[in-house]
Protein backbone atom coordinates (compact mmCIF):
# COMPACT_ATOMS: atom_id res chain seq x y z
CA UNK A 1 0.00 0.00 0.00
CA UNK A 2 1.08 3.40 -0.64
CA UNK A 3 0.82 6.91 0.63
CA UNK A 4 0.89 10.01 -0.90
CA UNK A 5 2.83 12.77 0.52
CA UNK A 6 1.39 16.46 -0.17
CA UNK A 7 4.41 18.83 0.34
CA UNK A 8 4.86 21.68 -2.18
CA UNK A 9 8.10 22.93 -3.10
CA UNK A 10 9.14 26.32 -4.61
CA UNK A 11 12.11 25.78 -7.39
CA UNK A 12 14.81 28.81 -8.32
CA UNK A 13 17.22 28.22 -11.29
CA UNK A 14 19.61 30.44 -12.92
CA UNK A 15 19.16 30.79 -16.52
CA UNK A 16 20.95 32.52 -19.50
CA UNK A 17 19.59 35.44 -21.38
CA UNK A 18 18.15 33.92 -24.35
CA UNK A 19 17.75 36.72 -25.77
CA UNK A 20 21.58 37.53 -25.83
CA UNK A 21 22.52 34.21 -27.65
CA UNK A 22 20.38 34.96 -30.19
CA UNK A 23 21.85 38.48 -30.91
CA UNK A 24 24.96 36.75 -31.55
CA UNK A 25 23.58 34.66 -33.91
CA UNK A 26 24.22 31.50 -32.21
CA UNK A 27 20.76 30.00 -33.08
CA UNK A 28 19.68 28.00 -36.01
CA UNK A 29 15.89 26.18 -36.15
CA UNK A 30 17.45 23.33 -36.98
CA UNK A 31 13.90 21.33 -38.63
CA UNK A 32 14.96 24.26 -41.33
CA UNK A 33 18.21 21.88 -42.52
CA UNK A 34 18.05 19.56 -44.58
CA UNK A 35 18.15 15.85 -42.96
CA UNK A 36 22.06 15.85 -43.94
CA UNK A 37 22.82 18.95 -42.38
CA UNK A 38 20.61 18.29 -39.18
CA UNK A 39 22.61 15.40 -39.16
CA UNK A 40 25.90 16.90 -38.85
CA UNK A 41 24.28 19.21 -35.90
CA UNK A 42 23.45 16.38 -33.92
CA UNK A 43 26.64 15.10 -34.46
CA UNK A 44 28.41 18.14 -33.62
CA UNK A 45 26.28 18.47 -30.63
CA UNK A 46 27.18 14.85 -29.20
CA UNK A 47 30.52 15.44 -30.23
CA UNK A 48 30.71 18.87 -28.08
CA UNK A 49 28.94 16.96 -24.84
CA UNK A 50 31.61 14.27 -25.89
CA UNK A 51 34.27 16.82 -25.42
CA UNK A 52 34.01 18.06 -22.22
CA UNK A 53 31.95 21.54 -23.44
CA UNK A 54 27.96 22.74 -23.53
CA UNK A 55 25.18 22.28 -25.91
CA UNK A 56 21.77 24.55 -25.58
CA UNK A 57 19.05 22.01 -26.75
CA UNK A 58 14.80 21.83 -26.55
CA UNK A 59 13.53 19.26 -24.34
CA UNK A 60 9.29 18.42 -24.32
CA UNK A 61 9.46 20.57 -21.54
CA UNK A 62 11.61 23.86 -22.24
CA UNK A 63 15.33 24.27 -23.30
CA UNK A 64 18.67 23.14 -21.08
CA UNK A 65 22.17 23.89 -20.72
CA UNK A 66 23.81 20.05 -21.23
CA UNK A 67 26.98 18.96 -19.97
CA UNK A 68 28.62 15.57 -19.43
CA UNK A 69 28.03 13.99 -16.70
CA UNK A 70 31.20 14.73 -15.54
CA UNK A 71 33.21 16.35 -13.25
CA UNK A 72 34.37 18.35 -15.84
CA UNK A 73 30.82 18.88 -16.91
CA UNK A 74 29.82 19.76 -13.65
CA UNK A 75 32.07 22.66 -13.56
CA UNK A 76 31.13 23.89 -16.87
CA UNK A 77 27.56 23.77 -16.18
CA UNK A 78 27.83 25.58 -13.24
CA UNK A 79 30.12 27.85 -14.74
CA UNK A 80 27.43 28.51 -17.24
CA UNK A 81 24.49 28.83 -15.27
CA UNK A 82 25.70 29.70 -11.83
CA UNK A 83 25.35 27.74 -8.85
CA UNK A 84 22.13 28.60 -7.40
CA UNK A 85 20.13 25.70 -7.88
CA UNK A 86 16.63 23.24 -7.34
CA UNK A 87 15.55 23.96 -3.77
CA UNK A 88 13.51 21.29 -2.00
CA UNK A 89 11.87 21.95 1.68
CA UNK A 90 12.42 20.98 4.17
CA UNK A 91 15.93 19.71 3.05
CA UNK A 92 18.29 20.51 0.07
CA UNK A 93 17.95 18.10 -2.94
CA UNK A 94 20.80 16.98 -5.28
CA UNK A 95 22.66 19.77 -6.84
CA UNK A 96 22.19 18.34 -10.33
CA UNK A 97 19.90 15.93 -12.59
CA UNK A 98 21.36 13.67 -14.72
CA UNK A 99 19.83 13.52 -17.81
CA UNK A 100 19.91 10.39 -19.59
CA UNK A 101 19.08 9.03 -23.38
CA UNK A 102 17.80 5.84 -22.42
CA UNK A 103 17.23 3.84 -19.07
CA UNK A 104 19.82 1.62 -19.46
CA UNK A 105 22.43 0.89 -17.56
CA UNK A 106 21.39 3.10 -14.86
CA UNK A 107 17.82 2.53 -14.10
CA UNK A 108 18.59 -1.22 -13.29
CA UNK A 109 21.23 -0.46 -10.51
CA UNK A 110 17.64 1.08 -8.80
CA UNK A 111 16.61 -0.98 -5.45
CA UNK A 112 12.94 -0.44 -5.80
CA UNK A 113 10.81 -2.32 -3.49
CA UNK A 114 7.41 -1.77 -4.35
CA UNK A 115 5.02 -2.56 -7.28
CA UNK A 116 4.10 1.65 -7.10
CA UNK A 117 7.97 2.97 -7.29
CA UNK A 118 8.55 0.64 -9.84
CA UNK A 119 5.77 1.68 -11.94
CA UNK A 120 6.25 5.63 -11.26
CA UNK A 121 9.83 5.15 -12.52
CA UNK A 122 9.05 2.79 -16.06
CA UNK A 123 5.79 4.65 -16.48
CA UNK A 124 7.58 8.21 -16.28
CA UNK A 125 10.14 8.16 -18.33
CA UNK A 126 10.97 8.87 -20.99
CA UNK A 127 8.56 11.89 -19.57
CA UNK A 128 8.38 15.40 -18.39
CA UNK A 129 9.07 14.41 -15.17
CA UNK A 130 12.57 14.75 -12.65
CA UNK A 131 12.76 11.68 -10.75
CA UNK A 132 14.01 12.09 -7.16
CA UNK A 133 14.34 8.42 -5.95
CA UNK A 134 15.22 8.30 -2.30
CA UNK A 135 17.96 5.41 -2.45
CA UNK A 136 20.34 3.21 0.08
CA UNK A 137 24.06 4.69 0.55
CA UNK A 138 25.31 1.53 -1.72
CA UNK A 139 23.05 2.00 -4.57
CA UNK A 140 24.40 6.10 -4.54
CA UNK A 141 27.38 5.00 -4.67
CA UNK A 142 26.80 2.12 -7.23
CA UNK A 143 25.21 4.80 -9.73
CA UNK A 144 27.70 7.69 -9.37
CA UNK A 145 30.34 5.20 -9.86
CA UNK A 146 29.34 4.16 -13.09
CA UNK A 147 29.31 7.19 -14.16
CA UNK A 148 32.28 8.39 -12.60
CA UNK A 149 30.83 11.27 -10.80
CA UNK A 150 32.23 11.92 -7.50
CA UNK A 151 29.10 11.97 -4.77
CA UNK A 152 27.21 15.18 -4.53
CA UNK A 153 26.69 15.86 -7.28
CA UNK A 154 23.66 13.64 -8.18
CA UNK A 155 22.77 12.84 -4.92
CA UNK A 156 22.60 14.41 -1.68
CA UNK A 157 23.29 11.45 0.21
CA UNK A 158 20.01 10.14 0.58
CA UNK A 159 18.38 10.17 -3.42
CA UNK A 160 19.30 10.67 -6.83
CA UNK A 161 17.88 12.91 -9.29
CA UNK A 162 17.23 11.82 -12.41
CA UNK A 163 15.46 12.67 -16.24
CA UNK A 164 14.85 11.15 -19.65
CA UNK A 165 13.43 13.84 -21.82
CA UNK A 166 11.03 12.97 -24.34
CA UNK A 167 11.98 14.63 -26.94
CA UNK A 168 14.02 13.12 -29.89
CA UNK A 169 16.76 15.80 -30.20
CA UNK A 170 17.82 16.02 -26.64
CA UNK A 171 17.58 11.75 -26.68
CA UNK A 172 19.70 11.58 -29.71
CA UNK A 173 22.49 14.11 -28.99
CA UNK A 174 22.75 12.56 -25.55
CA UNK A 175 23.21 9.07 -27.38
CA UNK A 176 25.13 10.36 -29.47
CA UNK A 177 27.61 11.55 -27.05
CA UNK A 178 28.51 8.05 -26.19
CA UNK A 179 27.42 9.33 -21.91
CA UNK A 180 24.60 10.50 -19.78
CA UNK A 181 24.59 14.73 -19.12
CA UNK A 182 23.73 17.30 -16.37
CA UNK A 183 21.35 19.74 -17.43
CA UNK A 184 19.69 22.76 -16.05
CA UNK A 185 16.37 24.46 -17.34
CA UNK A 186 17.22 27.80 -19.36
CA UNK A 187 13.65 28.59 -18.39
CA UNK A 188 12.52 29.18 -21.84
CA UNK A 189 10.00 27.50 -23.97
CA UNK A 190 10.12 29.28 -27.62
CA UNK A 191 13.89 29.88 -29.08
CA UNK A 192 13.19 32.63 -32.07
CA UNK A 193 15.22 33.21 -34.64
CA UNK A 194 18.14 35.66 -33.85
CA UNK A 195 16.91 39.16 -32.88
CA UNK A 196 13.57 37.38 -31.87
CA UNK A 197 11.59 38.02 -28.49
CA UNK A 198 11.13 34.05 -27.92
CA UNK A 199 9.13 32.95 -25.21
CA UNK A 200 10.20 32.30 -21.68
CA UNK A 201 8.72 31.21 -18.82
CA UNK A 202 9.60 34.72 -16.47
CA UNK A 203 8.66 32.59 -13.12
CA UNK A 204 11.62 30.61 -13.35
CA UNK A 205 13.86 33.24 -15.12
CA UNK A 206 16.75 34.66 -13.09
CA UNK A 207 19.04 35.94 -15.71
CA UNK A 208 22.55 35.63 -15.33
CA UNK A 209 25.55 38.19 -17.22
CA UNK A 210 26.58 36.05 -20.33
CA UNK A 211 29.99 35.91 -19.48
CA UNK A 212 30.14 31.89 -20.91
CA UNK A 213 28.60 31.35 -24.15
CA UNK A 214 27.66 27.29 -24.97
CA UNK A 215 29.84 25.87 -27.58
CA UNK A 216 26.39 24.73 -29.31
CA UNK A 217 22.49 25.75 -29.32
CA UNK A 218 20.00 23.91 -31.25
CA UNK A 219 16.88 25.68 -32.15
CA UNK A 220 13.71 23.38 -32.63
CA UNK A 221 10.67 26.47 -32.21
CA UNK A 222 8.66 26.12 -29.35
CA UNK A 223 8.71 23.00 -26.96
CA UNK A 224 5.77 20.79 -26.90
CA UNK A 225 4.30 22.14 -22.64
CA UNK A 226 6.09 25.40 -22.33
CA UNK A 227 6.95 24.84 -18.50
CA UNK A 228 9.90 23.08 -16.82
CA UNK A 229 9.41 18.96 -15.64
CA UNK A 230 7.57 18.22 -12.71
CA UNK A 231 9.62 16.88 -9.87
CA UNK A 232 8.23 13.47 -8.14
CA UNK A 233 10.00 12.62 -4.66
CA UNK A 234 9.87 8.78 -4.76
CA UNK A 235 10.97 6.10 -1.63
CA UNK A 236 11.28 2.82 -2.30
CA UNK A 237 8.43 1.79 -0.74
CA UNK A 238 5.86 3.70 -2.88
CA UNK A 239 5.43 7.06 -1.12
CA UNK A 240 5.82 9.77 -3.13
CA UNK A 241 5.18 13.29 -3.65
CA UNK A 242 4.41 15.18 -6.69
CA UNK A 243 5.56 18.82 -7.19
CA UNK A 244 3.44 21.72 -8.10
CA UNK A 245 3.38 24.27 -11.05
CA UNK A 246 5.19 21.37 -13.73
CA UNK A 247 4.28 20.34 -17.47
CA UNK A 248 2.90 17.10 -15.80
CA UNK A 249 -0.11 17.45 -12.90
CA UNK A 250 -0.85 15.51 -9.89
CA UNK A 251 -3.61 13.55 -11.66
CA UNK A 252 -1.67 12.75 -14.81
CA UNK A 253 1.02 11.32 -12.25
CA UNK A 254 -1.44 9.39 -10.70
CA UNK A 255 -3.09 7.76 -13.77
CA UNK A 256 0.39 6.04 -14.21
CA UNK A 257 -0.36 3.88 -11.60
CA UNK A 258 -4.13 2.90 -13.49
CA UNK A 259 -3.92 0.44 -16.38
CA UNK A 260 -6.48 0.11 -18.85
CA UNK A 261 -7.50 -3.23 -20.27
CA UNK A 262 -9.89 -4.02 -23.12
CA UNK A 263 -10.10 -7.80 -23.99
CA UNK A 264 -11.48 -8.01 -27.72
CA UNK A 265 -13.43 -10.48 -29.90
CA UNK A 266 -15.81 -11.19 -32.45
CA UNK A 267 -19.42 -9.28 -31.61
CA UNK A 268 -18.78 -8.96 -27.90
CA UNK A 269 -21.46 -11.05 -26.67
CA UNK A 270 -19.26 -13.93 -25.28
CA UNK A 271 -15.76 -14.66 -24.96
CA UNK A 272 -14.76 -10.62 -24.24
CA UNK A 273 -17.62 -9.46 -21.77
CA UNK A 274 -16.40 -13.10 -19.89
CA UNK A 275 -13.02 -12.53 -20.00
CA UNK A 276 -13.60 -9.11 -18.72
CA UNK A 277 -16.13 -10.33 -16.06
CA UNK A 278 -13.59 -12.63 -14.76
CA UNK A 279 -10.86 -9.63 -14.86
CA UNK A 280 -13.05 -7.57 -12.78
CA UNK A 281 -13.64 -10.41 -10.53
CA UNK A 282 -9.92 -10.81 -10.08
CA UNK A 283 -9.09 -7.30 -9.71
CA UNK A 284 -11.92 -6.85 -6.85
CA UNK A 285 -10.46 -9.62 -5.09
CA UNK A 286 -6.92 -8.90 -5.00
CA UNK A 287 -4.66 -6.90 -1.89
CA UNK A 288 -4.57 -3.41 -1.99
CA UNK A 289 -0.79 -2.21 -3.63
CA UNK A 290 -1.51 1.17 -5.11
CA UNK A 291 -2.03 0.31 -8.42
CA UNK A 292 -5.08 -0.29 -10.40
CA UNK A 293 -6.88 -1.54 -13.49
CA UNK A 294 -9.58 -0.58 -15.38
CA UNK A 295 -11.29 -2.99 -17.14
CA UNK A 296 -13.29 -3.28 -20.94
CA UNK A 297 -14.70 -5.04 -23.80
CA UNK A 298 -15.71 -4.34 -27.39
CA UNK A 299 -15.68 -6.19 -30.73
CA UNK A 300 -14.17 -6.09 -33.84
CA UNK A 301 -17.62 -6.69 -35.44
CA UNK A 302 -20.39 -5.66 -32.83
CA UNK A 303 -23.61 -4.57 -33.08
CA UNK A 304 -24.26 -1.78 -30.32
CA UNK A 305 -26.21 -2.65 -27.26
CA UNK A 306 -26.30 -6.56 -27.39
CA UNK A 307 -26.86 -8.40 -24.07
CA UNK A 308 -24.14 -11.00 -22.96
CA UNK A 309 -25.16 -14.32 -24.78
CA UNK A 310 -27.82 -16.78 -22.17
CA UNK A 311 -24.83 -19.06 -22.03
CA UNK A 312 -22.07 -16.37 -21.13
CA UNK A 313 -24.51 -14.80 -18.39
CA UNK A 314 -25.15 -18.36 -16.88
CA UNK A 315 -21.57 -19.86 -17.30
CA UNK A 316 -20.44 -16.76 -15.31
CA UNK A 317 -23.14 -16.25 -12.83
CA UNK A 318 -22.69 -20.29 -11.58
CA UNK A 319 -18.99 -17.81 -10.48
CA UNK A 320 -20.65 -15.39 -9.13
CA UNK A 321 -20.65 -12.79 -11.55
CA UNK A 322 -22.95 -10.66 -13.04
CA UNK A 323 -23.14 -9.92 -17.04
CA UNK A 324 -26.42 -9.29 -17.29
CA UNK A 325 -26.17 -5.27 -17.34
CA UNK A 326 -23.48 -6.08 -20.60
CA UNK A 327 -24.56 -4.37 -23.77
CA UNK A 328 -22.29 -4.85 -26.36
CA UNK A 329 -20.03 -2.25 -28.43
CA UNK A 330 -17.93 -1.87 -31.42
CA UNK A 331 -13.90 -1.26 -31.03
CA UNK A 332 -12.94 1.86 -32.42
CA UNK A 333 -9.58 3.94 -32.30
CA UNK A 334 -10.53 6.03 -29.91
CA UNK A 335 -11.03 3.23 -27.49
CA UNK A 336 -7.65 1.99 -27.40
CA UNK A 337 -6.36 1.14 -24.08
CA UNK A 338 -3.18 0.04 -22.62
CA UNK A 339 -3.29 -3.49 -22.99
CA UNK A 340 -5.86 -4.66 -26.00
CA UNK A 341 -6.31 -8.88 -25.13
CA UNK A 342 -7.73 -10.58 -28.10
CA UNK A 343 -9.69 -13.88 -27.92
CA UNK A 344 -7.42 -14.87 -31.45
CA UNK A 345 -4.38 -13.82 -33.01
CA UNK A 346 -6.63 -12.53 -35.98
CA UNK A 347 -8.36 -10.90 -33.54
CA UNK A 348 -5.50 -8.81 -32.42
CA UNK A 349 -4.04 -8.40 -36.61
CA UNK A 350 -7.85 -6.75 -37.19
CA UNK A 351 -7.22 -4.31 -34.05
CA UNK A 352 -3.38 -3.42 -35.18
CA UNK A 353 -5.06 -2.50 -38.82
CA UNK A 354 -7.73 -0.59 -37.42
CA UNK A 355 -5.09 1.21 -35.07
CA UNK A 356 -1.12 0.67 -36.16
CA UNK A 357 -0.04 3.25 -33.36
CA UNK A 358 -0.97 0.94 -31.07
CA UNK A 359 0.61 -2.20 -32.84
CA UNK A 360 2.57 -2.55 -29.25
CA UNK A 361 -0.25 -2.85 -27.48
CA UNK A 362 -2.06 -5.78 -28.75
CA UNK A 363 -1.48 -9.20 -27.70
CA UNK A 364 -3.52 -12.57 -28.34
CA UNK A 365 -4.44 -13.62 -24.75
CA UNK A 366 -3.55 -17.14 -25.86
CA UNK A 367 -0.36 -16.64 -28.35
CA UNK A 368 -0.68 -20.68 -29.12
CA UNK A 369 -4.59 -21.79 -28.37
CA UNK A 370 -6.89 -19.04 -29.80
CA UNK A 371 -10.00 -19.48 -27.83
CA UNK A 372 -12.69 -20.68 -29.38
CA UNK A 373 -16.52 -18.64 -30.09
CA UNK A 374 -18.90 -20.67 -28.26
CA UNK A 375 -21.68 -18.98 -29.42
CA UNK A 376 -24.51 -21.17 -30.63
CA UNK A 377 -23.27 -24.30 -28.30
CA UNK A 378 -24.50 -25.32 -25.17
CA UNK A 379 -23.37 -23.92 -21.41
CA UNK A 380 -20.95 -26.66 -21.60
CA UNK A 381 -18.77 -25.40 -23.75
CA UNK A 382 -19.41 -21.72 -22.57
CA UNK A 383 -18.03 -22.94 -19.09
CA UNK A 384 -14.98 -24.43 -20.68
CA UNK A 385 -14.18 -21.48 -21.98
CA UNK A 386 -15.15 -19.50 -18.82
CA UNK A 387 -12.17 -22.24 -17.18
CA UNK A 388 -9.77 -21.44 -20.17
CA UNK A 389 -10.15 -17.80 -19.91
CA UNK A 390 -10.28 -17.53 -16.31
CA UNK A 391 -6.51 -18.87 -16.14
CA UNK A 392 -5.73 -16.90 -18.76
CA UNK A 393 -6.85 -13.73 -17.43
CA UNK A 394 -5.01 -14.10 -14.09
CA UNK A 395 -1.96 -14.50 -15.73
CA UNK A 396 -1.68 -11.58 -18.07
CA UNK A 397 -2.85 -9.24 -15.52
CA UNK A 398 -0.07 -10.22 -13.31
CA UNK A 399 1.80 -9.55 -15.84
CA UNK A 400 0.76 -6.83 -16.63
CA UNK A 401 0.64 -5.50 -12.73
CA UNK A 402 4.33 -6.22 -12.04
Amino acid sequence: MFVRINRFKSVECRVISRYSLCMRGLSQRIMSMSPDERQKRLEEASGALRAGGSVVMPTETVYGVFTSASNTGRAKLEQLTGKTQVVHTPTQGPAHTLHMGDAEPIVPLLKLDSVVARRLVHGLMPGPTRLVIRQPEPVLASICGALGLERGIIDDGESVAMRLPDHPIARAVIRGSGQASLARGVGVSCWAGAGGAGGRDLGDAIFDPDEVMPDVVLDDGPTLHGRHSTTVDLWADGRFDVQSGGAMSDAEVMAVLTTRVIFVCTGNTCRSPMAAGLARAWAAARAPDGLTLEIDSAGIAAGPGYPAADQAIGALGERGIDLRSHQSKLLTPEMVADVILTMTPSHAQAVMQMAPGAVHKVFPIDPVHPIGDPIGHPIEVYREVADQLEELVEARLKEILT
